[in-house]
């Protein structure tokens, strides 16, 4: 069985309104047991993970050393995530797969301007109707069959482990002072 406390004892502890107790645990920072109760030692453990977190920013300035460590750690994560997502084949560079459209529409174009030329002496030695949209359609068939084989080749890739032999190259630790 779980001990809860009433919202005055949160409010107390957290220096809180019941409002403010109510809002976050609406917003699901602090979990809430019932009605008007919560568990003393989640609710703590939660509002000061949600103070660390959502005040970090708040807490230091934009040109502080500690912030632009943790964007330059973040933004290698975020590489070495795509990185791995293109290993496994779940991420395609943009560029790449403009190519690619390129290259498929360049060759639509070029097989349906093509179609006639190829088509008209099977549609002039046609004899019915019928057999001019069958060699119509094996045509377009045979010219859309080759389009599907087109492919998407990776020629930039994220290769972030590749260009950096140390992470931390050229960046150093502030020394401390006496």
């Amino acid at each position: 069985m779980t001990t809860t406390v009433p919202i005055d004892t949160i409010c107390k502890l957290l220096d809180l309104t019941p409002q403010r107790v109510n809002q976050l645990a609406r917003e699901g920072i602090i979990p809430k047991h019932e009605r008007g109760r919560y568990e003393l030692v989640p609710v703590v453990r939660a509002y000061i993970q949600y103070l660390r977190m959502g005040n970090l920013k708040k807490d230091l300035p934009e040109d502080d050393y500690t912030t632009h460590r943790m964007r330059l750690t973040r933004a290698k994560a975020d590489i070495m995530e795509m990185e791995k997502a293109q290993m496994e084949d779940r991420l395609i560079p943009a560029d790449d797969i403009e190519s690619a459209w390129l290259e498929a529409a360049a060759n639509m174009r070029a097989k349906m301007l093509s179609l006639p030329t190829k088509a008209s002496p099977d549609i002039f030695a046609a004899e019915s109707l019928a057999e001019v949209k069958s060699v119509l359609k094996e045509h377009i068939f045979e010219a859309l069959s080759e389009l599907e084989g087109i492919e998407i080749h990776v020629t930039n890739p994220i290769r972030a482990s590749e260009s950096e032999e140390n992470p931390d190259e050229g960046v150093s630790e502030p020394e401390a002072t006496t």
